[in-house]
């Protein structure tokens, strides 16, 4: 977490930065989940449980190391034994070969003797078991990992890299000293039975089983100061504590944050203009004649913090849609164009910017399905039944998991907005739009900023704005209708053509 820089001074020094040092705090700026490859392994081993011998054993025991050899009649003098109690404990001694008894003598036997370990005064008694378990490694750092249901969106999300792909072939040569360095995290797993007293005894043999992956949750979190550079939180993922044996899977994340940097694009200044031209009555305040003040408008974003309200029916958007805060209020602004509309619509309508990796996160597939749900049910409300389409608009091919949360994709063969332009667009409810690029410096994490809005005025101009872009995206004549259909439509609306 990012601790708020204090101020030294009472007095506010002229603003150098993109907000002032007392405005400053943490910025959620985006939120990934990565796919981590990893194995079972079918483990063969030994379990050494620690057991003892009777209390009149042990101390018979302790006695003869402590004296060495010495005679059956010093043992009964010393404890006071009758001949019958000094039989009885011979008898358990003798029979577990832990002593030796010659010519009235007693010494302890070579098992007698390894009763006793360093440092430990009582004898102890180790039963041994074969046991055989089957348990999961990452193959990054080899630590354990449990293998969840995943849904085929997660299983189609990007994976993180494997620094030496022979770590994968060599992976089972590397299993058991890991499985020795986590016996206890799999003791209560492999029996639940097992006491703190139950030890690793061997490692037979190891064998590679299925492989299997499971989810890592980034969140990136930069500052109003510095937006574009970011902290990575898998404090969701895994605690402190367990993170410091996964130091291999936190270098690979880093890696794939790195490359999430890129460069302010030629055509950013149309994106924001794009902004403008959507909701110049809400961006007046910060437009300029040569366009959005952006740095203006971004302290705007960073340092409101109003909720969605009847009465403000336009919010601003920083960092990506899919982050806890910006989720809610997308989800605020569906609700309440949701409510006034009377506009059926035959989709959802989302333009995809390009930029690395994004929607790779299960938030963004819960998002699309839950949107979908709610505009169904409105449909409903307004006498419509029919299948509504989630629709990725996309120029080129879109990554796979883009495939896999929307109902189709709709490719444009070259740009048709400006790369860092997203728009998210329900026919007569709602609209969001952000554009993606670095804030500040000339290259660095992209920086979602926008806005969110259920105005009526700004969701007919995103309809008119995808209506002149339609062809490119081979919409088809029925969703490119409902894009312009009147927000006055009646309700007795029956079906869609």
């Amino acid at each position: 977490m990012i601790d708020k820089p204090q101020s030294t001074s009472p007095v506010a020094s002229p603003r150098e930065g993109l907000v002032d040092e007392n405005e400053d705090g943490p910025l959620p700026l985006a939120i990934l989940d990565l796919s981590l490859p990893c194995r079972r392994f079918v483990v063969d081993h030994k379990i050494a449980d620690v057991g003892k011998v009777s209390v009149t054993a042990e101390f018979l025991l302790r006695f003869v190391r402590a004296v060495g050899s010495c005679s059956e009649e010093a043992v009964q003098a010393f404890f006071g034994y009758s001949r019958r109690e000094m039989a009885y404990v011979l008898h358990e001694v003798e029979d577990a070969n832990y002593v030796l008894r010659a010519d009235g003598r007693i010494a302890l036997t070579s098992t007698g003797l390894s009763l006793f370990r360093p440092g430990v005064e009582e004898p102890l008694i180790y039963e041994v078991e074969r046991k055989t378990a089957r348990v999961g490694f990452d193959l990054i750092s080899l630590a354990p990992a449990d293998k969840k249901f995943l849904t085929y969106f997660e299983r189609n999300l990007p994976e993180l890299p494997l620094a030496d792909a022979e770590q994968v072939s060599a992976a089972a040569e590397r299993v058991p000293s890991s499985f020795r360095r986590f016996f206890r995290e799999f003791a209560q797993k492999i029996d639940p039975t097992s006491t703190v007293r139950r030890t690793l005894y061997s490692i037979d043999n190891v064998t590679a089983d299925e492989r299997f992956s499971t989810l890592v949750r980034v969140r990136l979190v930069s500052s109003g100061l510095k937006p574009t550079l970011a902290d990575i939180d898998l404090s969701e993922w895994k605690s402190d504590y367990e993170l410091s044996d996964r130091e291999a899977v936190g270098r690979a994340v880093a890696d794939v944050v790195e490359r999430l940097s890129i460069s302010k694009r030629d055509d950013d200044s149309d994106a924001y203009q794009l902004l403008v031209e959507l909701a110049p009555e809400y961006l007046k305040e910060w437009t300029r004649r040569d366009g959005l003040n952006v740095a203006r408008y971004y302290r705007n974003a960073f340092t409101s913090h109003g909720d969605v309200r009847s009465d403000r029916q336009t919010v601003p958007l920083v960092g990506s849609l899919f982050t806890m805060e910006n989720t809610r209020r997308l989800f605020d602004v569906a609700t309440y164009g949701l409510r006034r509309t009377h506009h059926a619509a035959a989709a959802i309508y989302w333009l995809v910017p390009q930029v690395p990796l994004w929607g790779s996160t299960s938030v963004m597939a819960e998002a699309v399905e839950q949107l979908h749900e709610r505009v169904t049910r409105t449909n409903e409300d307004l006498a419509v039944r029919h299948r509504v389409e989630t629709a990725a608009l996309v120029s080129g091919r879109p990554e796979r998991w883009v495939r896999e949360a929307f109902s189709k994709e709709y490719a444009a063969d070259g740009r048709v907005f400006p790369g860092g332009f997203e728009l998210l667009f329900v026919p007569g409810a709602f609209v969001a739009a952000t554009v993606h690029s670095p804030l500040g410096p000339q290259a660095g994490l992209p920086v979602p900023l926008g806005f969110a809005s259920f105005d009526p005025r700004v969701v007919a101009r995103a309809g008119a704005l995808l209506e002149t872009r339609a062809d490119s995206f081979k919409l088809g004549d029925t969703l490119v209708r409902n894009l312009v259909a009147k927000a006055t439509e009646s309700k007795e609306v029956a079906s869609f053509e």
